[in-house]
């Protein structure tokens, strides 16, 4: 506690003030209560990890103390930015000239040479406490381009009062702007997070030791970095002590470091794989699985950090739209529009926090270069499946970022001295995951935007011709995957686990389906559009009294419903199309059927549902659009195939029971009553045993 205003401090000759705080006349005092030497540091010795410090330093109200808050964990949530003990008896402004930038925390002297230092340190954007960093863009309200000029320190900072600037360092060069962060105080936004608080509170670190103690939790983060990680590559294992070894426990003091949302979110994504940890298993064979609570913690804390995010907000919320539902009434429902929103979120706090920029050049360390870097690709893959998946415009365009493609080095463990080829993870699932996103957006920009389409519903020949050179694309990307990752390699390893990565062969047929999806569009002509009457405005404008009658040919049967399909042209391009699609989906049945238990125990992307519903569509728009008997044989075929598929492994699989309702829900309804159907397909229909030509 400082002495009272009216109380005039002892001034003892052993506990001189520091000639920094002399000239500005000031009380020379640390957090700890013991005094500071004429470097304006404390008289101990710096604790590890004192390049990450804060560059902030908290004022006591009454202005008359200097109180260095300090931390010197990456992960830690509860900010030390709330009051140094200190009360006054009026709130007072603090004293003029007082310079946040000499309190010695930063990896550098803090010293502001002539102009702009030669060099830079490197120090964490990430890890800067307690304040939180987000990107001035091209466009903000600070200009990059003014900024540039500024006289930042060796650290890279220029500060301010409570808002500071950061210099992202190796930056402009050659056709890269100037970066720029604004570094805020965490203290600056407690009023809006208790707004938007979606809790009662009780999203903290001893809740979340309660639900899963820590010894727990240490197989929980093995499992997750053995099983999603491959999958989903968005922690750091350097942060966490880990090394490129396939099952390692992590020290205890690794998790305190971990923010309770993100670490709760790995605990909750591991859950799935419990079978495989012969201590966990048993514990959850007989207790109950606290995952619900540990998800409802996550997006609780999202909520609340997302007005002063780090990469943790980010992780947390990825791996949060990524969760498995057990609820029967979820599996069978589509997404509500708040997932799309969600995932417009994430975007949102990818961009403030700069992961959309080549951060490879910039002054911070390896570990957090590799860590934005495999972010970005994470968030802009969900991007672009989930707005192929979900028929929704892109949040990402290709103008807005450019962040080079990942390689080896983006997933090497460890310090940089220790970097070999056994810390490497050559062939991780997710570098071919992002490569198919590529192609995705791809597609999406050729078929399915809003112009896209407008232009291609109706015209067949433009159709083929790209949907050909999109094939070719896929097939390319096929014959890049390992040799253990290929399809026909159906044996399965002695642990258990397929051989190769049976969610992303998925999303590889999920495309194959786009396409042919988009080439099917010209091969059956739409009936003319119903005319528009407005019964009010007839009435109201009309001089002649409204005749119900007239309205009657409404009812009428439908002539011509479904027009001519013209498959045949001078090339054979219209049948060729057709049977490449019919046998696509022939490849789709065979591919659900033959998945088995170990293809269901491994980590699946929570859009795949989607995509098995959209097959489900593709199967039904191959028999309703069949120009003949033989093609609606065909296509009865098919159906009913992958009914009986998606029958059979919704037992085990719940991510199919998408696709299964909506079939179920089309054959409820009888196919008759809901579709406008040609004479040879309901002939097909009506007659499921004739057999297939």
């Amino acid at each position: 506690m400082s002495s009272p205003l009216s109380a005039r401090p002892y001034r003892s000759k052993r506990q001189r003030p520091c000639d920094q705080c002399r000239s500005r006349k000031l009380g020379c005092q640390t957090d700890g209560g013991g005094p500071v030497n004429d470097a304006g540091r404390p008289n101990w010795s710096v604790p590890r990890g004192a390049n990450n410090f804060s560059p902030f330093a908290a004022q006591s109200v009454d202005g008359n103390t200097l109180v260095s808050q300090t931390c010197d964990s990456n992960f830690t949530r509860e900010s030390s930015w709330a009051g140094s003990g200190t009360q006054s008896v009026e709130p007072r402004f603090p004293p003029i000239g007082l310079d946040p930038s000499n309190t010695g925390l930063s990896p550098g002297s803090g010293v502001l040479a002539p102009g702009r230092p030669p060099t830079q340190f490197v120090q964490s954007i990430d890890q800067l406490e307690p304040g939180y960093a987000q990107l001035f863009g091209a466009s903000a309200e600070s200009d990059p381009w003014l900024l540039r000029h500024c006289c930042f320190d060796d650290s890279g900072m220029k500060y301010f009062y409570k808002v500071h600037f950061r210099n992202a360092g190796g930056v402009p060069t050659a056709q890269r702007i100037p970066i720029h962060f604004m570094i805020s105080s965490e203290e600056l936004t407690t009023s809006i997070k208790h707004e938007t608080r979606a809790g009662v509170g009780d999203a903290t670190r001893e809740r979340l030791n309660y639900l899963v103690p820590p010894e727990y939790g240490r197989r929980l983060v093995a499992l997750f970095v053995k099983y999603v990680f491959p999958a989903l590559p968005i922690i750091s294992r350097s942060q966490l002590g880990l090394t490129a070894t396939t099952y390692q426990l992590p020290d205890l003091s690794a998790l305190e470091k971990v923010p309770v949302h993100l670490l709760a979110a790995i605990y909750a994504s591991a859950f799935p794989f419990v079978a495989h940890d012969d201590y966990l298993c048993v514990l959850s064979t007989y207790n109950a699985s606290p995952v619900d609570m540990l998800w409802r913690m996550v997006y609780e804390l999202v909520t609340e950090e997302i007005h002063s995010p780090r990469l943790a907000v980010v992780q947390a919320a990825l791996l949060y739209i990524h969760q498995q539902s057990k609820d029967e009434t979820r599996q069978t429902t589509a997404d509500t529009p708040f997932l799309w929103s969600f995932v417009g979120q994430i975007v949102g706090l990818a961009c403030s926090l700069g992961l959309h920029i080549e951060c490879r050049m910039w002054g911070i360390p390896a570990w957090e270069k590799r860590l934005r870097r495999r972010l970005w690709w994470a968030v802009y893959a969900e991007d672009k499946w989930r707005s192929l998946l979900m028929g929704r415009p892109p949040y990402i365009h290709p103008a807005e970022w450019d962040v080079s493609e990942l390689d080896e080095g983006d997933f090497l463990v460890g310090p940089r001295q220790g970097f070999s080829t056994s810390s490497c993870d050559t062939e991780i699932p997710f570098r071919y995951l992002i490569n198919l996103a590529r192609i995705g957006e791809e597609i999406h920009e050729t078929f399915y935007t809003l112009r896209a389409s407008q232009f291609l519903n109706a015209n067949f020949i433009a159709s083929a011709e790209l949907g050909r050179g999109l094939l070719e694309k896929l097939n390319g990307w096929y014959s890049s995957l390992p040799e253990t990752f290929r399809l026909p390699n159906w044996s399965k390893s002695v642990n258990g686990l397929a051989p190769y990565p049976t969610s992303i062969h998925f999303a590889y047929l999920l495309l194959v389906v786009y396409v042919y999806r988009a080439m099917l569009r010209p091969m059956a002509r739409s009936s003319d559009p119903p005319l528009i009457f407005d019964l009010e405005d007839l009435s109201a404008t009309s001089p002649l009294p409204v005749d119900e009658s007239m309205l009657d040919f409404m009812d009428l049967p439908e002539i011509e419903s479904l027009p001519e399909i013209a498959i045949s042209d001078e090339f054979g391009t219209g049948d060729a199309t057709l049977q490449a699609a019919e046998k696509c989906a022939s490849i789709l049945v065979n591919f659900a059927r033959r998945l088995t238990s170990s293809d269901f125990t491994a980590f699946w992307y929570s859009w795949s549902r989607i995509g098995f519903a959209t097959i489900s569509n593709y199967l039904m728009l191959l028999l309703v659009q069949a120009p003949n008997m033989a093609h609606a044989i065909r296509g009865k075929h098919l159906v009913d195939s992958w009914l009986q598929v998606l029958r059979c492994q919704s037992q085990s699989f719940p991510l199919v029971k998408l696709g299964l309702a909506r079939l179920d829900a089309l054959h409820w309804a009888g196919l008759g009553n809901t579709f406008v159907l040609p004479v040879h397909v309901q002939a097909a229909i009506a007659n499921p045993d004739i057999p297939e030509s």
